[in-house]
């Protein structure tokens, strides 16, 4: 099979997928249209499946022969923001239609393909050495369903040798799949805290606790962690992204609101000794103040998607025959966090970054901006690499040395402080 040819056979039905489902966005754990949808789709493919409450769908491919099991996966639902007509140049093919809701993250895309990917492996089962399991994942962007997911997978016993995923790469060009060993999403500790002063007069500073003066101080000495507290060998960025004090320029407040993030690729070298180092900075540093922080979130630290070295060759390998080597391109990793890094914990893992950009055409904005447009010409190489990965994976017969994560689903939630609804 021409695997280049068979996806831009499919372009069509693809670019049709994604228009429907752009045009009538869901925010995570509200799914339900965008998930009638694509099992009607299944439906019609002729490939069985089943919803997991509150965690996605599963739908099975059964190749002629038998062989490991992988799971290809897509996200599916949107983001709660107003929509832009335009990219940065031109007007957009389609445009959400659901106020306020809209899909600036591409999982419209990712869906799409996953589903243009799939009938392809279903209309040439007898290439296929195994089986192949279809994951559409609810709650991607933070209300953890993935958490349903597993924890069916688990309960039920379903075997998976490995996982792919992908997501659009507003950095990259069209026609690119990027590609990279190790870290390619961040792991996260998030936070937030309340610190509690005595509020007064703005002309009478001594008779009141500023917490504003402690939230300062502690916006400092937090920003000096990364270098006290981790090697410079780690990639590490941290944040303070919320502050929220006070109501009028002479009146000091009562209190006032700090919350921020820490990325990092390894848990256990960056992401716990940040943790712990935020909570004494915060709790210290409030105390000499005289104030009182109490922290409303300190989570994590969660893990960031580590690609698997020998799946990292598989793809390369895969991929480059079908698209071209020089469209096979290393890039810089990404230090947002990705909720893939759930299967990647538990498998074998391969999540891809697909190109998007065409500077010319106006598809320049980044994720989750109201100007981003998922660029359909870059679908065929999405499926394409898809369906590739998964077939060679397939065929790959060599042990592949990985260690899971040792507990189950709920171990690893407590572990990694991810969040689930």
């Amino acid at each position: 099979m021409d695997i280049l040819k068979a996806a831009q056979e499919v372009q069509d039905y693809v670019v049709e997928c994604r228009r429907h489902l752009h045009r009538y966005p869901e925010v995570s754990d509200k799914e339900y249209k965008t998930i009638a949808y694509i099992m009607e789709q299944l439906e019609k493919l002729g490939v069985e499946h089943y919803e997991i409450e509150n965690g996605g769908i599963l739908a099975f491919i059964e190749g002629s022969k038998p062989g490991k099991t992988i799971l290809l996966r897509a996200d599916v639902d949107a983001l709660p923001m107003q929509e832009d007509s335009h990219n940065d140049k031109y007007p957009k093919v389609v445009v959400s239609e659901n106020p306020g809701v809209a899909h600036s993250c591409g999982h419209d895309s990712h869906t799409a393909m996953l589903l243009g990917a799939t009938k392809i492996l279903n209309d040439n089962r007898e290439l296929i050495e195994g089986k192949v399991i279809i994951c559409f994942e609810r709650g991607e962007e933070g209300t953890g369903n993935i958490y349903y997911i597993m924890k069916h997978i688990q309960e039920n016993n379903i075997h998976i040798d490995g996982c792919w995923g992908q997501h659009g790469h507003a950095n990259l060009p069209v026609g690119t799949m990027g590609l990279l060993p190790g870290g390619i999403y961040a792991g996260v500790v998030g936070w937030d805290v309340i610190i509690k002063g005595k509020g007064g007069h703005g002309s009478r500073p001594w008779q009141a606790v500023n917490p504003i003066d402690c939230a300062a101080a502690i916006v400092t000495n937090l920003n000096t962690l990364r270098m006290r507290k981790v090697s410079p060998y780690e990639r590490v960025t941290f944040t303070t992204c919320k502050l929220y004090a006070g109501t009028k320029g002479n009146i000091i407040p009562d209190y006032c609101e700090l919350g921020g993030t820490c990325r990092f690729y390894d848990a256990d070298l960056a992401g716990s000794p940040m943790k712990e180092a935020i909570r004494i900075v915060v709790e210290s540093t409030a105390e000499a103040y005289g104030c009182v922080a109490t922290f409303t979130t300190l989570s994590g630290p969660s893990r960031g998607i580590l690609n698997d070295p020998t799946c990292y060759k598989i793809s390369l390998e895969a991929i480059g025959a079908i698209i071209g080597n020089d469209k096979t391109v290393e890039f810089e990793p990404k230090m947002g966090g990705e909720s893939f890094s759930t299967f990647a914990a538990y498998y074998p893992s391969m999540f891809g970054c697909l190109g998007v950009q065409d500077e010319e055409k106006g598809f320049t904005a980044q994720l989750h901006n109201p100007k981003f447009e998922a660029n359909e010409e870059s679908f065929p190489v999405g499926v394409a690499s898809t369906v590739a990965y998964a077939l060679a994976f397939l065929r790959y017969k060599e042990p592949i040395p990985f260690t899971p994560f040792e507990g189950d689903i709920d171990a690893y939630m407590e572990a990694s402080g991810s969040k689930r609804k």
